[in-house]
């Protein structure tokens, strides 16, 4: 994966998780039973601008340049990255998760912070220890 920085402005990344653990869903059936999912809610399309899957493929959501439909209220100058788990988080998938989080850091020079939804909702989203993943300091910087 090679992420291109857009050009509208980004300061937070945001964590969430996909609430389910059928193993079925991968690659494009993920993405289209996501997109599925957010347009019963009444979105235009995915919210998430990526998603990964349990084997680690990270698979384009929404556009970059368009801003995300991920945390209510707190989308702009965000970028909303999708884990597919509730209990069951491959190692495949955390990784890729880790990679794309440090490559994203890496482009804005560790100028981004790096949250979970649960951060900024009642909710425990995602469900997996993303500070410990990333390494976070207290402020949601990456090393």
């Amino acid at each position: 994966m090679t992420f291109e920085r857009p050009r509208r402005r980004v300061e937070r990344v945001f964590l969430h998780c996909s609430a389910s653990d059928d193993v079925s869903l991968s690659g494009d059936k993920l993405v289209e039973t996501v997109r599925h999912w957010h347009w019963a809610r009444g979105f235009s399309n995915v919210g998430y601008h990526f998603l990964i899957d349990k084997q680690g493929a990270v698979l384009p959501g929404r556009g970059l340049e368009k801003t995300p439909a991920a945390q209510k209220g707190r989308n702009t100058g965000t970028v909303a990255i999708c884990v597919h788990g509730l209990e069951d988080f491959s190692q495949a998938a955390l990784d890729a998760c880790r990679n794309l989080c440090a490559e994203i850091n890496e482009v804005y020079d560790g100028r981004v912070t790096f949250h979970g939804h649960c951060e900024v909702s009642p909710k425990t989203c995602p469900v997996f220890d993303y500070k410990g993943l990333l390494n976070l300091d207290r402020f949601g910087r990456m090393p």
